[in-house]
C-alpha cells in the first residue's frame, strides 16, 4: 500500500493512506509524552490530552463532542511517554468538518478554568483507580525504578498532588510550547482526495509559527549495569504476587529493533503456544497468564516480563522464567525454530494489518517518529532476513539474568 506525503511550510508533515471505504479516519500526532515534563508538571501531557476536549474560543466541549459523536463518529485521544494522539473516525461526507475541528483544538485550545477543575477530579479518580490494578501499576513503578531520576520513569496519569495543582495559565504554556505545526503531523485514510486534504490544513496550519520550538527530551543516561541490578519487594493487598522481571533494551532506531521483537513474540507473545505459556500455564499451571513486551524510545528501550501467581508458586516461576531465558542465551535456535517463530510473528502481522483503524494509527505513530511507515511486504522482508546468530546475540546481551531487574507485589 502506497502512502501520500506532504510538508506544509509551517513544518507540519502529512501523510495519507487512500481506501475505497465510506469511513474516514484523521489524526493529528504531536511530538510531546511524559517524558517532556518538568518536575512541576508530572501528569501534565496526559491532562493536556483530556482538556483538548474541553473548549476552543469557538466552540464549547459540548460542540466539540457533537460536530463527530453525533453522526456516528467517535472523536478520541491517548498520551504515552513519548506522544499525543488525537484523532477521529467517521462518516467521510464529514471531512471538511472534521478536519476543520482538529485543526481547531489543536490550535486554539484554551481550558477554561471551570472545565479544568471538573477534569482535575475526572482524572484524580483515574489515578485510584489505577492504583487498584497491580498488574497495570506494577509497569509504571518498574519504569520508575529502572528510569529513576528521569522523565521516563514518570507515571503518565502523574500523581494527586501535581493534577491538583495544574492551572490554566500552565496548561496554556505547556500547549503553546509543544502544540505547534513543526511538531505535530496530520495522517489520514480513506477515500480522501489527498490534494483537498493539504489545501484544506494549509488554510488552517500552513503558515510558520512565529514562535520557535523550545524544548528539548531530557537525555537518558545509561543506567543499566548488572552491577545496579536490584530485587524489590513492594507490600500490597492483593491475593496473588505480581511479578515483574526486567531491564535494558534497544531505542527505537537501533538495528536490532527488530530482532528483539522477535524474540519477544516467541518468549511471550500473544499466542498461546510461546515458550512462557507453554512453561508456565499449560505444562505447570502456574499462571493464566504471562507475556512479554519490549517498549523502545528514542534513546533507551525496556524489555520486561510479567506474571502473576499465587504466593506458593512464585519462586518455582521464576526459576521457570530464568530457565526460558537461559535456554536462548546458551544456544541459538535452530533453522527449524527460527522459521516457525517468523512465520508465526509474519501470520501475526498480516492478521492486525486487517484492522483499519489498528494501520491507521500504527501509520501515525511511525511516522511520526521515523518519517516513514512500512507497508506489511518490507516487513515481512526485514523479518525474513533475521539470522538466528542475531537473535542469539541480541538474547546474550539482553536476556542475561543477572542483567535484569525484579519487583514484585507481595
Amino acid at each position: 500500500m502506497s502512502y501520500q506525503t506532504h510538508t506544509l511550510p509551517s513544518g507540519l508533515r502529512i501523510i495519507h493512506k487512500h481506501i475505497d471505504t465510506p469511513v474516514a479516519y484523521l489524526g493529528f500526532g504531536i511530538g510531546v509524552g511524559t517524558r517532556n515534563e518538568s518536575h512541576l508538571e508530572h501528569g501534565i501531557a496526559h491532562f493536556m490530552e483530556h482538556m483538548l476536549f474541553k473548549g476552543t474560543p469557538r466552540r464549547s466541549s459540548m460542540e466539540i463532542i457533537e460536530l463527530i459523536e453525533g453522526v456516528g463518529g467517535e472523536l478520541n485521544a491517548y498520551t504515552s511517554k513519548e506522544e499525543t494522539m488525537l484523532y477521529a473516525v467517521f462518516p467521510d461526507q464529514y471531512v471538511e468538518r472534521a478536519l476543520e475541528l482538529l485543526c481547531d483544538i489543536v490550535q486554539n485550545s484554551h481550558f477554561p478554568e471551570d472545565e479544568l477543575r471538573k477534569e482535575q477530579t475526572v482524572v484524580l479518580d483515574e489515578i485510584s483507580s489505577y492504583e487498584d490494578s497491580p498488574s497495570d501499576l506494577i509497569f509504571d513503578e518498574f519504569e520508575n525504578m529502572l528510569f529513576r531520576g528521569h522523565s521516563l520513569g514518570h507515571n503518565i496519569l502523574g500523581t494527586d498532588k501535581s493534577v491538583s495543582r495544574f492551572s490554566s495559565a500552565r496548561l496554556k504554556r505547556f500547549f503553546s510550547r509543544y502544540y505547534q505545526p513543526s511538531n505535530m503531523i496530520l495522517f489520514s485514510q480513506g477515500a480522501i482526495d489527498f490534494g483537498l486534504l493539504i489545501s484544506l490544513t494549509s488554510e488552517y496550519l500552513g503558515e510558520p509559527s512565529e514562535k520557535e520550538l523550545s524544548f528539548a527530551k531530557p537525555e537518558c543516561a545509561a543506567i543499566f549495569s548488572p552491577n545496579s541490578v536490584r530485587r524489590l519487594l513492594r507490600r500490597r493487598d492483593t491475593h496473588q504476587r505480581h511479578v515483574l522481571i526486567g531491564g535494558y533494551a534497544y531505542p527505537r532506531h537501533d538495528s536490532r529493533r527488530l530482532a528483539v521483537s522477535v524474540l519477544v513474540n516467541l518468549l511471550g507473545g500473544p499466542s498461546l503456544n510461546s515458550r512462557l505459556n507453554l512453561a508456565l500455564r499449560e505444562r505447570t499451571g502456574f499462571v493464566y497468564h504471562v507475556e512479554c513486551s519490549y517498549t523502545a524510545y528514542a534513546d533507551t528501550g525496556m524489555i520486561s516480563i510479567y506474571f502473576g501467581c499465587a504466593p506458593s508458586n512464585m519462586e518455582q516461576a521464576i526459576r521457570l522464567v530464568e530457565e526460558e531465558l537461559k535456554r536462548l542465551v546458551e544456544a541459538p535456535l535452530t533453522e527449524e525454530e527460527l522459521e516457525a517463530t517468523k512465520r508465526q510473528l509474519k501470520g501475526q502481522l498480516m492478521v492486525s494489518h486487517d484492522n483499519r483503524e489498528t494501520t491507521f494509527m500504527s501509520m501515525g505513530k511511525n511516522y511520526l517518529h521515523h518519517g516513514r511507515v512500512d507497508d506489511l511486504p518490507d516487513l515481512v522482508r526485514r523479518i525474513d532476513a533475521v539470522s538466528a546468530a542475531q537473535l542469539h546475540e541480541v538474547a546474550q546481551d539482553l536476556l542475561e539474568p543477572n542483567k535484569l531487574h525484579h519487583l514484585i507485589y507481595t
